[in-house]
């Protein structure tokens, strides 16, 4: 399959109605200004930071309301330029100078512009919480294409989260939106990134026909960075190798006349890739160092990390052993700062945690309705008998049909949070199978070529080059160790929970970090399904890594007990004690609360008043 890591990123803005957002009262000369500096801004080779900054400062000295606006205009500036830092720096300006007062509002767009910056930085984590801050104002009455580019930016994440029926999801959701609108420039860039969808589920017909209709439709809006995507989508969608090079060629040649230097990047990988396909691996491998070179020169980690991937497979395929174990090595360690499982699990507990704040917002709405309902009840009454015997009954018959409603909502949100659950498994098998893929097998490939390199080394280069070996099979054994044990403990699996438990506590005493002892009076913990016991043992690590984490503890202690309903645990420490807020780390805590909910277990933490935190699970055998 060949590869392209290019996630269609773009912002909302409607750059053509600054002079409505800076609002009627505004001189002339100010609107002027504003104008000319988006135009400089779009010409990617045209110098304008000091006009911008001159702006900025006539916007200060004359106290405009406006200076978010100005910043947000000196981060976009930025952007285009791909300085990442600066465009992160004046968008935080933006934001805390963001004015309420104003009609159109800047916030939005520099979120977006933000989480994309996040996003070419590898911090996903980042650009879901701006996604979501966005995702909170435009689906309650926001601008329709907004919302459109945004359901697009998020379904580009999902896409990196191998949750590929969410991305296909929001993408649709964001071409309808975008189709509706008539936005002829955007709209065929989302067909493109439908297409790479489909690619990566493995759907081909349906990525040749986004590809084809990426095609039509950037033709029609005569837009060089859609006529890119176009071809960059078909070239890798095609399965003959000759219409793939043409498709790739012109891809390239569209992404040069754009000048825009994350997609030459792309374009450049891509037909690296293809002609190393052919049988051209000499005429392959500039194509990717190219790409290589311009990645890490802009600082696009995503697109550095697939160029480097093409690259070492060009120079094994060339014979360079020893330079394509380099590049794998780049491939390797630039995966390892950008992913891991942890980030993930953060990034989807975000998503999830949306979703059902969305629900709960909805059963809170139908709660007002019923209040109303009775309100009203109590209204009629003081009316008059008669009115009563007519609006009572009907305002029972709608306050019967309320209840109905906000008990489905009730179901709907278990339901949502189920749902999330299942999916997180099937995510989860798709992350182990690409780390299977792309970690431990690179590495082991990568020692393999270091291994057939050292015949070919000078006498003094081969011990170093034994030695690195080494390290390769070192990380490639730990790593597959990890990922097992992962899956299921092995401990828990034979001897059940509590010997799994038992197990843990004691790899973490060694440590010396804790002491923590475990005491089991419970007699029936065998009885409970392997699943149950896996859940209730992510829950305990979860707990524990908590308390090492944040409660300053020497000691914890874990029991096993009864009670009314079947098994209590509780988890015990002498540390600081837990202080209930809206931190972003009690994320993990929700996550808990939510997946012993939708089993009907129970959980609860409190602050201890002899000092420390105990926290109670229970569960129903």
């Amino acid at each position: 399959m060949r590869i392209l890591l290019l996630f269609l990123f773009f912002f909302s803005s409607f750059f053509a109605n600054s002079q409505n957002r800076l609002g009627s009262n505004v001189s002339e000369e100010f609107k002027s200004l504003v104008a000319e500096i988006d135009q400089c801004i779009e010409d990617r080779n045209q110098e304008c930071l000091k006009a911008v900054d001159e702006l900025i400062e006539k916007g200060k000295s004359k106290r405009v309301p406006f200076l978010d606006f100005l910043y947000f205009k000196k981060a976009r500036y930025f952007y285009f330029r791909n300085e990442l830092d600066s465009t992160l720096y004046y968008g935080q300006l933006a934001i805390e100078n963001f004015n309420p007062e104003e009609k159109h509002r800047s916030d939005i767009e520099t979120h977006n512009l933000m989480a994309n910056a996040y996003y070419f930085k590898g911090n996903k984590e980042a650009a879901m919480k701006y996604y979501l801050k966005n995702a909170t104002v435009l689906e309650n009455g926001g601008n329709p294409l907004q919302l459109g580019y945004l359901y697009n930016n998020l379904g580009a994440l999902y896409g990196q989260l191998y949750d590929y029926e969410k991305e296909v999801e929001y993408k649709q959701k964001a071409f309808k939106l975008l189709e509706e609108n008539n936005d002829e420039n955007y709209l065929p860039l989302v067909a493109s990134g439908l297409a790479q969808s489909h690619h990566r589920n493995k759907d081909t017909i349906s990525a040749i026909k986004w590809a084809n209709k990426t095609l039509s439709l950037s033709e029609n809006s005569n837009n060089i960075r859609s006529k890119a995507f176009a071809y960059l989508s078909l070239s890798m969608v095609t399965k003959d190798n000759n219409e793939a090079l043409g498709y790739a060629e012109q891809a390239v040649k569209n992404a040069e006349i754009l000048k825009d230097k994350s997609i030459i990047s792309s374009a450049y990988n891509l037909y690296a890739e293809i002609l190393n396909d052919s049988g051209q691996p000499e005429k392959a491998l500039p194509y990717a160092e190219k790409s290589v070179t311009i990645a890490e020169e802009i600082g696009d980690k995503m697109n550095l990390l697939g160029a480097s991937l093409v690259a070492g497979n060009i120079n094994f395929n060339s014979g360079r052993k020893e330079k394509a174990a380099d590049f794998y090595h780049k491939y390797v360690n630039l995966k390892d700062s950008i992913t891991s499982a942890e980030k993930d699990r953060i990034i989807t507990e975000l998503s999830v945690k949306y979703e059902t704040e969305k629900k709960e917002k909805q059963i809170a709405e139908q709660e007002l309705k019923i209040q109303k309902q009775h309100s009203n009840l109590l209204l009629a009454i003081l009316g008059g008998a008669l009115l009563i015997s007519i609006l009572g009954g009907a305002i029972f018959y709608n306050n019967r049909k309320q209840q109905a409603k906000l008990k489905q909502l009730q179901q709907e949100k278990e339901n949502a949070i189920l749902n999330s659950f299942i999916l997180g498994e099937e995510r989860e098998r798709k992350r182990i199978s690409h780390e299977l893929h792309d970690s431990v097998a690179a590495m082991i490939g990568a020692a393999k070529m270091s291994l057939e390199s050292i015949p070919h080394l000078p006498q003094d280069k081969r011990m170093e080059q034994l030695a690195k070996v080494q390290r390769i099979l070192e990380r490639s054994h730990a790593d597959t160790r990890h990922i097992a044990h992962n899956l299921l403990p092995t401990v828990l699996e034979q001897d059940g929970l509590v010997k799994a438990t038992e197990h843990f506590v004691s790899e973490i005493n060694e440590t010396k970090l804790i002491k923590i002892s475990v005491t089991d009076n419970h007699e029936n913990t065998h009885k409970l399904s392997q699943q149950l016991q896996l859940m209730i043992f992510r829950v305990i690590q979860e707990l524990v890594n908590n308390i090492i984490k944040h409660s300053e503890a020497a000691n914890a202690e874990i029991k096993f007990s009864n009670n009314s309903n079947g098994l209590q645990i509780e988890i015990t420490d002498d540390g600081i004690g837990y202080e209930d807020s809206e931190e972003a780390g009690n994320q993990g805590l929700y996550s808990i609360s939510q997946r012993l909910k939708s089993i009907g277990g129970n959980f609860e933490i409190t602050k201890r008043k002899s000092g420390g935190t105990q926290a109670k699970v229970a569960v129903t055998v």
